[in-house]
């Protein structure tokens, strides 16, 4: 069956989280970008709240981290449906990565179409985000930096089923990725 590599940096590195919306999602590495760095800027249609993209940025020193995984094509509209695509996000199907297994390759990727400063991702959202990041092992200096990010509390009555889900899937994925909402939701304004 024909297959894609897709790169994951934001809730969708929690491989629980991706295999519920695409079920033949593989792990097969992690890998990260030159010349990005990931902000919380695209602000979602649905609550209103931030949501992971990437940001170019002038300094090559400058890197995003993220997994790749290998996915049927057929499942490419399901992908592109939870991502966003053409919802406030576009879909990048030569976006090139370093991994770290098996050095340059291109892979797909969404990005916002839009920034909007002064957005903050709710506290669940986050979680998703730092457990995907420990579940495979990305830098510590580079989960910390993810683990501060300033969250809001998510008090939206209108999202409480995708809140509901997302804590089920950490739950599913272990003891400590679970503890991980309790930590950001202490945090969370």
């Amino acid at each position: 069956m024909d297959s894609f590599v897709y790169f994951a940096y934001g809730s969708n590195m929690l491989t629980e989280r991706l295999r519920a919306r695409c079920p033949s999602a593989e792990p097969i590495g992690t890998a990260y970008a030159r010349g990005y760095k990931i902000c919380f800027e695209k602000k979602s249609k649905k609550d209103k709240s931030g949501k992971a993209t990437l940001m170019s940025r002038d300094s090559n020193s400058d890197k995003i981290h993220g997994l790749l995984f290998q996915i049927n094509k057929s499942e490419l509209g399901l992908l592109d449906r939870v991502e966003g695509k053409d919802s406030g996000y576009y879909r990048d199907d030569w976006f090139p990565v370093t991994s770290t297994e098996n050095g340059n390759i291109l892979s797909v990727t969404y990005i916002a179409e839009e920034l909007v400063r002064g957005l903050s991702p709710f506290d669940w959202y986050l979680a998703l985000i730092v457990a995907g990041a420990m579940q495979h092992e990305l830098p510590k200096e580079y989960i910390e930096c993810l683990r501060v990010v300033e969250t809001t509390r998510d008090v939206n009555s209108k999202t409480i089923d995708v809140r509901e889900e997302a804590l089920k899937i950490l739950k599913n994925a272990g003891t400590k990725y679970e503890s991980v909402y309790q930590e950001i939701a202490e945090r969370a304004k």
